[in-house]
């Protein structure tokens, strides 16, 4: 089993006085300039619904909690540009594979030092029975994806709205994200089992790149 620690760090904040959590955030993300650019490239897509999420939010809230200054390239912790969006007739087509190497191929173009990962959430069950011989049901929304996946602290996705204004996706709170906290998320466990989230934490073994972070088991 991997071992969790807490060192009783509080959250810090934007420096605003009163500031919310998702003004935090946004303030976070606007001060992280390699991801400003991915989310102006994502936005070109013009998908109706879609963020930025996972890995990148994470990364760029969790270095500057950790006081270090962002760049125009990602730190070297970050791996893929997890970008979703949702897209149902995709699915019921079928052209959604296509369509995602499509946008995939797009996004590299458009912003070669990224390593970008395209994912249609309203396909996902569809990879599910292909990939794997497992049924399970399809999300009814991007909000309703995100919530899923493996830690509380990552169901957050940020885009760009259509006056330049970033927007937040986060169906299970910021709390986590902001407190340095890294829980199980048990909300499907069907798509991602308690020992999915072990494995994950024994390979990314992210209290070496952030040590403030607090691991929680079950």
């Amino acid at each position: 089993m991997w071992s969790s620690c807490a060192n009783g760090r509080q959250a810090m904040h934007d420096g605003t006085p009163g500031a919310t959590q998702a003004e935090q955030v946004r303030r976070f993300v606007s001060h992280t300039p390699w991801l400003m650019q991915a989310l102006a490239a994502a936005r070109q897509q013009a998908w109706a619904s879609w963020c930025i999420g996972a890995g990148a939010v994470r990364c760029a809230v969790w270095e500057a909690l950790h006081g270090r200054a962002a760049g125009a390239l990602p730190p070297a912790c970050l791996g893929d540009m997890d970008v979703v969006y949702f897209d149902a007739r995709e699915a019921e087509q079928g052209h959604w594979q296509s369509a995602q190497v499509l946008a995939r191929q797009q996004l590299q173009e458009r912003l070669p030092w990224a390593r970008w990962e395209v994912v249609n959430q309203a396909a996902v069950h569809c990879w599910y029975r292909g990939a794997k011989g497992q049924a399970v049901p399809p999300f009814a929304s991007l909000e309703q994806a995100v919530a899923s996946w493996p830690e509380v602290a990552t169901c957050v996705g940020v885009y760009l709205d259509a006056r330049d204004e970033l927007q937040l996706v986060a169906p299970l709170g910021l709390d986590d994200l902001l407190a340095l906290r890294v829980r199980y998320n048990a909300s499907d466990p069907d798509r991602v089992g308690f020992a999915i989230y072990e494995a994950r934490m024994r390979a990314k073994q992210w209290q070496r790149l952030w040590p403030d972070l607090e691991l929680q088991a079950l």
